[in-house]
């Protein structure tokens, strides 16, 4: 594999930038400074979803010629798992989170795409990965305890963001060892635009059209989560498998580790509490997923000579 080029090094940065934000999007889109709550968590998360697969929608036809019938239930596991239910998680979880908590939670994404994929996919693990996966899990629940053990509502919604980094790295898997001969683009199409259909339905009949057009700030939150949905959603998605095909998956993934300073930042900016624990601990994580990569590229080493 031939090093980065400088268009991988900006395809890297308008995703990690695009991903990190989101986080904050997402809060935004609930909550506003002056008019209070928005829209409700299910809410954001359904319209996202709609709006995403609207903008994969012109793609769908062509991309659904090139899905077999025997890919269609792997095919249900990255719409419904790998996109569906995380959105709801995020949402849900920061009802009571803040964005940057939920933003450094997130980067354990890679340590369980490598669980799932040793486990489920009998993807061999090097000695370097578990104690990187270790490692990665103390830090989260070092991150989580800050508020005490005895508060359990900051496990329950800590715990949802967990949930929804495990269905990544099950997503993750599913494309990388069952729809591996499907363009990503078209994974994507299908994939959005299947679980966008009955998002759609659910964030019509759930008042959001009554929340855009009579809540003082409707407007707002829904261009944060139009941002949220076309550029994270749709776009990113889009940008994140071409890097990987171009530049390699072990550079893709390092994303994890800019988004989780852009969620940081941007709470940071909206003056979220962010104290030193909360920093040592997303440096535990993150040299976790350190520790997971540099195994897997020294793994790779001799077949890239």
């Amino acid at each position: 594999m031939h090093p980065p080029k400088l268009s991988h090094w900006l395809v890297f940065l308008l995703i990690s930038l695009t991903w990190g934000s989101s986080f904050i999007l997402m809060k935004l889109g609930m909550e506003h400074e002056e008019h209070g709550a928005v829209f409700s968590a299910a809410q954001v998360a359904s319209l996202r979803l709609a709006l995403g697969g609207l903008v994969m929608l012109p793609l769908f036809y062509h991309a659904l010629r090139n899905i077999r019938k025997e890919d269609w239930k792997w095919m249900v596991i990255v719409g419904f798992v790998g996109s569906g239910i995380p959105a709801f998680c995020f949402t849900t979880a920061e009802t009571y989170l803040d964005s940057s908590a939920a933003g450094i939670l997130n980067s354990l994404t890679p340590l369980f795409t490598l669980l799932i994929g040793t486990f489920a996919f009998h993807k061999p693990a090097r000695k370097g990965q578990v104690w990187g996966i270790l490692l990665g899990l103390a830090g989260a629940v070092s991150l989580i305890s800050l508020n005490g053990f005895s508060d359990g509502n900051n496990w329950i919604y800590s715990l949802l963001v967990v949930a929804a980094t495990i269905c990544y790295g099950l997503s993750i898997n599913t494309i990388g060892y069952r729809l591996r001969h499907i363009k990503a683009l078209h994974i994507t199409a299908v994939s959005l635009v299947m679980v966008g259909l009955p998002s759609a339905v659910y964030a019509l009949f759930s008042g959001s059209w009554t929340i855009l057009h009579t809540h003082p700030a409707g407007h707002e939150a829904f261009g944060f989560i139009l941002i949220l949905s076309v550029a994270g959603t749709a776009g990113a998605a889009m940008a994140y498998f071409w890097l990987a095909h171009s530049a390699g998956v072990l550079f893709a993934s390092s994303v994890a580790y800019a988004m989780q300073i852009v969620a940081v930042g941007w709470g940071l900016r909206r003056q979220e509490p962010l104290t030193g624990m909360h920093v040592v601990c997303g440096l535990i994580i993150l040299a976790g997923v350190y520790l997971v990569n540099r195994s897997s590229m020294a793994r790779m080493a001799p077949a890239e000579k």
